[in-house]
Parts: structure tokens; sequence; C-alpha cells
């Protein structure tokens, strides 16, 4: 059929055009039949080139369910659409997702962009997240037929100059001493828990990784060799981050405390059997309760380095404990480990 219009306010009319077996339409504003006519002929002048998707009058936030959904979860890790979702709840959606694709404008993304600096004061950084993942998503409706240009690329992001850096905290020898002091009164298993993330540096999730064949108590060694992360319905056992397993000496006072909780549990069992949000929210209470100083699991991290490096570990060996570089040895268990490592490990058993 050719186009058809149909006048269905004072200046607004309805354009119709079925191509190829499919209906297209859009509406318009026009001021006179003449002007209507004119902007029918363009409508379907674009249809016919393949420039117009009768499905751009989906919203935002239609297209983003749809990232979600087809492609985001089998192609993104767990928590980086745990965090998609997280960001599209929190602001993004509120901002533009009743916009129809066809609707949405270059200065909508930009005017998110500046609230998020104005009104939420949001760093740089977190700002160029936001507008990174809206324009992932409108680069997908592009894949996918919905829109032509991406007008998430090249927006302003503001810089936040009032908004300081985040200082790394952590506990220096007195701060520790409080620390030890208050898990004497804890019970277990949060205790040891707390112990392994202090003396190993190791991240969170590979503390609830570890597994009792890990633990190679005729050696002192501890093995990293996966990490356990969140997943939307629940937790997930993957490799290490950088994808490569570490092993190192532990402290004897670490591998006393570890000694102390095993009860001949079978090799492949956890150690730990908790969500790791669990773990940072008994980590926060049990700071309140003792009234010791802010610092994050991940900071307890930050607080191993920092020791041994105040201790004279070079920094290669620091990196090597911490899983900052990629691992030397070639088994996937590492029975043979160098005099440096081992200088590491009498480091942590002499704090005081």
């Amino acid at each position: 059929m050719a186009g058809t219009k149909r006048k269905r306010g004072k200046n607004s009319y309805y354009l119709e055009y079925m191509f190829d077996g499919e209906r297209y339409s859009q509406t318009i504003k026009a001021s006179s039949p003449t002007e209507a006519n004119r902007k029918l002929a363009l409508f379907v002048a674009e249809v016919e080139k393949g420039n117009y998707s009768n499905q751009s009058n989906i919203t935002f936030t239609e297209m983003a369910q749809m990232f979600l959904d087809k492609y985001a979860k089998n192609n993104l890790s767990d928590t980086t659409v745990i965090n998609y979702k997280c960001q599209l709840n929190k602001y993004i959606l509120d901002e533009i997702g009743f916009y129809k694709l066809s609707k949405l404008k270059k200065l909508h993304i930009q005017d998110l962009a500046n609230k998020l600096y104005e009104e939420y004061n949001l760093s740089s950084k977190t700002i160029k997240n936001y507008i990174n993942l809206v324009s992932s998503i409108l680069e997908k409706a592009i894949e996918w037929g919905y829109i032509n240009t991406n007008i998430g690329n090249n927006i302003t992001i503001p810089k936040n100059y009032s908004k300081p850096k985040k200082e790394q905290e952590i506990y220096n020898n007195e701060e520790i001493k409080l620390l030890f002091k208050a898990l004497e009164n804890e019970e277990e298993p949060f205790k040891t828990m707390v112990y392994i993330s202090f003396y190993t540096g190791a991240r969170r999730g590979e503390v609830l990784a570890l597994r009792w064949k890990d633990i190679d108590f005729n050696n002192n060694i501890i093995h990293i060799v996966q990490n356990k992360i969140r997943k939307v319905d629940g937790t997930k056992i993957k490799e290490t981050k950088n994808k490569r397993s570490r092993s190192f000496v532990a402290p004897h006072v670490l591998m006393q405390k570890i000694k102390d909780i095993y009860t001949n549990q079978n090799e492949n069992d956890l150690l730990f059997n908790y969500y790791p949000s669990t773990y940072t929210r008994m980590w926060q209470k049990f700071i309140k309760i003792n009234n010791l100083k802010y610092i994050t699991l991940h900071d307890l991290r930050h607080t191993n380095g920092s020791i041994l490096a105040s201790k004279g570990v070079d920094i290669v060996t620091i990196a090597n404990r911490l899983g900052h570089l990629p691992a030397t040895a070639s088994a996937y268990y590492l029975h043979a480990v160098s005099e440096e490592d081992i200088k590491a490990s009498e480091k942590l058993d002499n704090l005081f």
C-alpha cells in the first residue's frame, strides 16, 4: 500500500507505510496537509532506504532490559551485570528511561551527566562509568537495528574538583594491636576469616573460596587458586581476578589458627560458607561494635602490603604474594618457594 496519513490533532498527523510485509508508523508535527504530505514522502523514502526502524518507539528502559537479557547475561561477568543493574536503577532509568529511543537526544544524556555532578556530587570517573553504560546500550541498539546513531558518544564529563580522591586507609601497628585484641572475643569462623585476610592480603572472594586442600599444613603454604563472586541468584566459584593461581608461605601464627578450626573436613570443602557481602557486613559490624578505625576488608589487603614494605620486603615479592603480578611457577601447586618469600612470612610472624 502507499503511505497514508491521518490527522490526530491540531498540528499532528499519524503516518503509516507498508513495506516488505511490515507496517511502519510515525507521528509528526505539520501545520498543513501540504507539509504533512511532504513529510509522508520523506518518511516513505527513509523506510525504503532501510533508515527507519518500526521498532524505534521502544523506550530506553525496554532497550536496557534487552541489553541485559540478550547480551550482558551471556557475555559479561556476573559481577558486571549486577553492577550494571545497580547503575541503571540508581540514576539512569529515572532520568532517561522513559524516553523512546527515537526521541532520546544527546542533550538528554548530557543533562544526565551534569545532574550526576551537580545534584549527586559523583566523581568524574564515576560519571564517566554511567555514561559509558548508556553508550554501550545505545551501541547495541544500533547493532540490532533500532537506531542509526549513538548519541551517547562524545558526552562532556563534568570535572568534579571538589570531590577528593579517596585516600587509601590502612592500620598502623597500634591499630593492628587493637584489632587483634578485639578479635580475641570474636567467635569462629569470623575470627579466622579476618586473620586470613590480614596475614595473606588475599581478596575477599579468595578467602571465601579457600578449600581445605588449598592449605598445606606440612609446608605452611597457602594456595590461592579460585575466587567466590556474586551472582544475580547467589554465588559462583571462578578463577582468581588475574586468572592465575599463586602460592606462598603463611606465617606460623596463621597456620595454627587455621589448624584450630580443622576437624577432618573433606579436602574439597570450603573453609568458610559465606556470601561475599555477608562477610563485609560482619566486618563492618565488628568494626563499629569495637570502636575501631573504619577500613574496608580490601584495606586489610593494603595493610598487609604496607607492613611488608615497611619491613624491607622487596616490591616484587609483595606483588607476587598479593597477586598483582603473574605467577612464576609452572606447576599448579608450588611446593618449592623462594628464600625471599620465606623472609616475607617471617616478617608477619614477628610483627611485635
